[in-house]
């Protein structure tokens, strides 16, 4: 899954978005999940339910296909930018380290954007960031970019393409396992406490005295004041 469908399925398990209070527990939901821009309201329950003919396909992208697009297409074209052939330099490592630290930075942004888009306050609070994205972004990232040719881990005498590949598969294939076990709802009505519920209306012709707290009460004793006049 590119960055835009990891964000995808991060903002299907808010529980203000559609479908609401519905969270993808399953690798057919999240692929599901993936494939549709979260909305909000009957109109994206609606969009939020894709056909279900191609959960075959969805599901095994969800298995092997967690990679970052976005970041590795402009990773590779840095590199090819500054690479000398022949050998590993440090702006070789200092460009996978940058690019690294900013995979989870792109997956938050894309997250936010979508629920700007919603009209849902940006998730400062850590408690409501797509932790999972960007914990797999960031180590699909690592497993294609010490994979991908000019990889700056040539450089250690055990490095091999075979090796890089089979990195790529297990860790691309371990994401996909795991990922129905990080889908934990979000949303703001985890976090901040309910509001307290209105009183009663007091039946016809009943006046009700409204509450006091302790502390008014126990200054009218010390005062001598009655707390009503």
């Amino acid at each position: 899954m590119s960055i835009n469908s990891m964000t995808n399925v991060a903002a299907a398990r808010r529980l203000d978005v559609a479908p609401l209070n519905k969270v993808p527990k399953t690798l057919n939901e999240i692929a599901a999940a993936a494939d549709v821009a979260p909305a909000t309201g009957a109109t994206g329950a609606e969009s939020a339910s894709p056909a279900a003919a191609n959960q075959g396909d969805t599901t095994y992208n969800v298995l092997f296909g967690y990679i970052p697009i976005e970041v590795i297409t402009l990773y590779v074209a840095v590199l090819a930018a500054i690479h000398q052939a022949g050998k590993v330099t440090t702006p070789d490592w200092l460009v996978f380290w940058l690019f690294l630290v900013a995979t989870p930075v792109v997956v938050w942004l894309v997250y936010s954007a979508k629920l700007k888009g919603l009209q849902i306050p940006l998730p400062f609070n850590p408690n409501q960031w797509p932790i999972w994205e960007m914990f797999a972004a960031m180590l699909a990232y690592a497993a294609w970019a010490f994979a991908l040719p000019n990889s700056p881990f040539a450089i250690f005498p055990w490095y091999s393409s075979a090796l890089a590949g089979l990195a790529v598969l297990v860790v691309s294939t371990a994401l996909g396992l795991l990922a129905p076990l990080f889908q934990k709802p979000q949303g703001d009505t985890n976090d901040n406490p309910p509001n307290p519920p209105d009183a009663e209306p007091a039946p016809p012709g009943e006046t009700r005295i409204p509450r006091r707290s302790w502390a008014s009460s126990l200054f009218d004793r010390a005062t001598g004041r009655s707390g009503f006049s």
